[in-house]
């Protein structure tokens, strides 16, 4: 090895002397600009004389800002191309969009990072890997290894305590010849590799495939209203079905009464006579339904901006409103909301108050065991083989069930389930056994998932709803929870306010064989709701009008949180003017459960109630 170029003793003096005569020893920022310029590194011998090459400071070295800026400041273009694919190749960071307000950003920073001196480079598979290199080969951001969403873990921390699968940094758990990988937060790809340095080589595990990305700078037009005023020409649907003229006797066979007069029906063009808040539709020739959505880009419309008739913060009338048919809906609709345990006995539960005093001021995961009867609206969908607990749901009446999509449709988990699949228990508080006389073991007529659910991309309208073959009987512990009007939303789900999520879902966050994991008494947790934007800054996936988020923020001394097996459950409020139970959101998903900066999104059921009245109203006759 050869010695470090020696420094004359003078010239060390000389530099010293100044500080150890000073006062002050650390000058400040405008001073140390204006005296100091910054010193080529001291390498080893003849190196000193090298061009900078990051492949080898980075890689056989360790790497340092100082290095890596020397490389990144050459004028010379041929150095800053191989600056720029440097930082592509090796630091496993790619090419996004910045938001405008960013600021300066220093990719040597991000450079370094990505090259600790031990532990972040790979030998062989890269089974030895620890580093936090956290996106793939293609630029798919990691999903968590504790998680089961979108991709259910085969690999997780439980199952593979020696691997060092910790949070979603990439690895090798299963010796993969590709090198480390991840599940990815894409639900159309399940994993990929990374690419990750080759100890001691000017190579990496996985070549990248690049993907630049021009940050848009034209402004995609929207339609207003849910395209109440709409007047194009579209005459396909979602699914490419196309439309049938609003002449046509299917057309005037279901032609609704409160069609508007000055919405006009032209041929056979995407129109919305019902201010349907879904958007624009027409009648197609299927058949499994009578009409479908089509496919327009609407503006937001927060239901907060839309004007109420209220008086201190609550409806002007306190007297319930019914809106369904009751031949269609069925009971139920009248009595929805009061438990016949409680309000009907003028009695509280254990923790309601809690929710009350929460709107006077302004899955479970760390819950407590709920009152029998207390959530008399609780449902379990049962798988009938393999038999285990699929998800959660609520019963709205005594024919209709609701629950999420993703609990009948999901494909990364291979879910495509049926009417045949399920058993659905109602009235249900412990978890395994049978609850003789009080649980009713119902059969379903037909499920309907919504026709926009997005399951590719952000789980988007996750609803779907369930009608049962033969109405069920109301009892202490079978009872409909109401579905919410703009008022109630308008007045109880604003950021601060507390709702209910009830379930018999997981203790922790990953499934563990063998396990405690999963509670033997229904499971009840009481979540603040978060403001909009602080629930689309917590993620990276597109977060729309048709969810809200709930949970605690991180600096809170109290957690909590729905997790796996809570999903298709209810959110519920409790209307302090009626004393009614009303149910705001539907699990829908999250990224881990009760993680520090992360929030369960829930489906915001009244966005997507004309849906509702219109699925009822065709299949409930």
């Amino acid at each position: 090895m050869l010695l470090r170029t020696p420094i004359s003793w003078g010239l060390l003096m000389a530099l010293l002397l100044p500080l150890i005569q000073g006062h002050n020893v650390f000058l400040n920022n405008e001073k140390a600009s204006s005296v100091l310029k910054r010193s080529r590194r001291a390498n080893w011998g003849l190196e000193e004389a090298k061009k900078g090459n990051m492949e080898r400071e980075c890689l056989e070295e360790i790497c340092s800002y100082e290095e890596a800026r020397e490389i990144k400041e050459n004028s010379d273009a041929t150095i800053q191309d191989r600056w720029e694919n440097f930082v592509l190749k090796y630091s496993g960071i790619f090419i996004k969009e910045r938001a405008v307000n960013d600021g300066p950003h220093d990719d040597t920073e991000e450079c370094c990072s990505a090259f600790p001196a031990q532990g972040n480079c790979a030998r062989g598979t890269g089974k030895n890997y620890m580093g936090k290199i956290s996106v793939t080969r293609s630029g798919l951001d990691c999903q968590y290894w504790s998680s089961n969403y979108p991709h259910k873990a085969k690999f997780n921390p439980f199952t593979h305590p020696n691997e060092s699968l910790q949070e979603n940094y990439c690895r090798n758990p299963d010796n993969n010849p590709k090198g480390p990988w991840c599940y990815t937060k894409n639900p159309t790809v399940r994993q990929e590799e990374c690419v990750i340095p080759v100890c001691g080589e000017s190579r990496t595990t996985s070549e990248p495939i690049l993907r630049k990305v021009e940050p848009s700078t034209e402004e995609v037009a929207c339609e207003a209203d849910y395209g109440l005023h709409y007047e194009g020409n579209l005459a396909v649907t979602v699914s490419g079905l196309p439309c049938l003229p609003w002449s046509s006797n299917v057309a005037k066979d279901h032609k609704q009464k409160d069609f508007m007069a000055d919405v006009e029906l032209k041929e056979n063009y995407c129109r919305n006579p019902d201010g349907d808040e879904e958007g624009v539709w027409c009648y197609v020739s299927h058949p499994n339904m009578t009409y479908e959505y089509c496919n327009l880009n609407y503006c937001d419309s927060p239901i907060d901006e839309e004007q109420v008739d209220t008086q201190a913060g609550r409806s002007v009338t306190a007297e319930h409103q019914t809106f369904f048919d009751e031949k269609t809906f069925g009971a139920g609709e009248a009595v929805c909301g009061l438990r016949p345990l409680f309000e009907n006995k003028s009695k509280k539960d254990k923790s309601e108050d809690e929710l009350i005093e929460s709107y006077i001021a302004g899955r479970i995961v760390k819950g407590d065991d709920a009152e029998q009867g207390s959530s008399p609206w609780q449902v379990m969908l049962f798988k009938k083989s393999p038999q285990e607990l699929l998800c959660g749901a609520s019963l709205i009446s005594d024919r209709w069930i609701l629950t999420a999509a993703h609990c009948i449709f999901y494909p990364p988990w291979d879910k495509n389930l049926t009417t045949d699949d399920f058993l659905v228990r109602i009235g249900k508080h412990f978890r395994t056994k049978y609850e003789r006389k009080i649980e009713v073991i119902a059969l379903l007529e037909r499920i309907i998932v919504h026709p926009k659910y997005n399951w590719k991309e952000n789980l988007d309208r996750d609803i779907a709803l369930m009608q049962l073959k033969k109405p069920v009987s109301f009892s202490d512990y079978i009872h409909p929870v109401c579905l919410p009007t703009k008022e109630i939303v308008q007045n109880l789900l604003l950021a601060g306010h507390k709702g209910r999520v009830s379930g018999w879902g997981n203790l922790y966050e990953t499934w563990k064989p063998g396990g405690q994991q999963q509670p033997q008494i229904l499971q009840q947790i009481n979540l603040p709701i978060v403001e909009q934007e602080t629930c689309k800054s917590s993620t990276r996936i597109k977060v729309t009008d048709n969810m809200f988020c709930a949970g605690f923020s991180p600096d809170s001394s109290t957690t909590g949180d729905a997790c796996e097996g809570d999903s298709g459950g209810p959110f519920v409020m409790k209307d302090p003017v009626t004393n009614r139970w009303f149910q705001v959101g539907i699990v829908s998903w999250g990224e881990g459960c009760d993680r520090a900066g992360k929030y369960g999104f829930y489906t915001h059921v009244h966005r997507l109630r004309k849906w509702l009245m219109k699925i009822i109203e065709k299949y409930g006759a």
